[in-house]
């Protein structure tokens, strides 16, 4: 398959149509502004999701969260994760119950204001594989099936440079990499 057009010239025509369809291959996708826009609700939307589920789990009793715990332990499709649980987590269900507290938080306000948006969708995707490896055989496995993909679609994108704080620290990361050669800096804008 080849494709031509008047503006690229003659030299094309001596290149093979071999070599034309890989480069068309290779050249990278660009999203427009509307597309972007798009993805930016979706992340605010998933952000809004992981902050809506907070309010069920409050510290300090975590009662909701206690009982969803106690499901993972006959719920998993792995027998041994089932007896971790039962054994390590529910015995710590104030620990247990306030590291959920916290990454969910941070979850929520990385991808509601767009703030090191990559990290936030990375953790996403870390507590989404914990729900489906724990509940999905007591639910609608594609729940928590969905979870991971959301996070998993949120990952590789730049979400938080539209509509997020992201958009104003990515440039200011990217000078401080180039200027002084920081390696915090260079590893801080993989996350934006």
């Amino acid at each position: 398959m080849s494709a031509s057009s008047s503006t690229q010239g003659p030299e094309l025509s001596t290149v093979p149509s071999g070599t034309q369809e890989q480069d068309a291959q290779s050249v990278p996708v660009t999203l427009g502004a509307s597309s972007l826009f798009l993805i930016a609700l979706v992340r605010v939307f998933v952000g809004y999701l992981w902050f809506q589920q907070l309010f069920w789990k409050l510290p300090p009793t975590f009662g909701g969260l206690h009982i969803f715990v106690a499901r993972e332990v006959g719920g998993s499709f792995i027998p041994a994760y089932g007896a971790i649980v039962q054994h390590v987590l529910l015995p710590n269900i104030a620990l247990v119950g306030t590291f959920t507290f916290l990454v969910e938080l941070l979850i929520s306000i990385s991808l509601m204001f767009g703030l090191f948006s990559r990290l936030g969708a990375l953790l996403a995707m870390g507590m989404a594989l914990q729900l489906y490896l724990g509940l999905s055989t007591t639910e609608w496995y594609w729940t928590y099936g969905m979870l991971v993909l959301l996070a998993v679609v949120l990952l590789p994108l730049p979400t938080g440079r539209r509509l997020g704080i992201d958009q104003w620290l990515a440039p200011r990361l990217q000078a401080r990499v180039s200027r002084r050669h920081s390696r915090g800096a260079r590893v801080l804008s993989w996350f934006v």
